[in-house]
């Protein structure tokens, strides 16, 4: 192979680890086109039904009434709020995520959540962002957390998010 093949086969092999490296990179930590949205996009709210448009989260909202009512020194009132939110996958599927967060004091007391989901990858970034997420929004203010790829899960995560979004505005005092 003389001088000017093996240097460019050096500069292609380079340009080819670069861009394998960028693409991956990408990949894993920056938005797609089929991530949930932010908060800056405008949401559909229900009180009864769940709106799905690909691409789209929906979300529907309800207040549990068996929590106290009574405004603290926050701006948040203290009660168990759910709030649902769907999102789509990268395969086409579309996933949805009940959270139930209790609020106390304008923090976090507690988390659950109902996923809803029906392939196999979505089911193992969901386990882990469930065996994550209580331990994640326990004790922080409801006013001021914004989670972060809990459990690997970036989709699960920012529809989370979304969902918190919702009961913000049911708490409010």
């Amino acid at each position: 192979m003389d001088a000017k093949n093996k240097i460019f086969t050096v500069i292609g092999s380079i340009a080819l680890i670069a861009a394998t490296a960028t693409g991956g990179y990408l990949l894993l930590t920056a938005p797609t086109g089929n991530t949930v949205a932010t908060s800056s996009n405008t949401q559909a709210v229900t009180r009864s039904t769940a709106e799905s448009a690909t691409n789209t989260p929906s979300t529907s909202t309800s207040e549990s009434t068996g929590a106290a009512d009574t405004t603290t020194t926050s701006s948040y009132k203290d009660g168990t709020y759910t709030a649902t939110a769907s999102y789509s996958v990268p395969h086409g599927e579309q996933n949805s995520i009940a959270a139930e967060v209790t609020v106390a004091d304008g923090k976090i007391v507690s988390v659950k959540t109902t996923d809803n989901y029906s392939d196999h990858e979505s089911a193992m970034y969901i386990s882990g962002f469930e065996s994550s997420v209580n331990s994640s929004a326990r004790d922080q203010l409801l006013a001021t957390y914004s989670p972060s790829r809990i459990g690997g899960a970036s989709l699960t995560t920012a529809a989370f998010g979304d969902a918190l979004d919702m009961i913000r505005s049911q708490a409010m005092a």
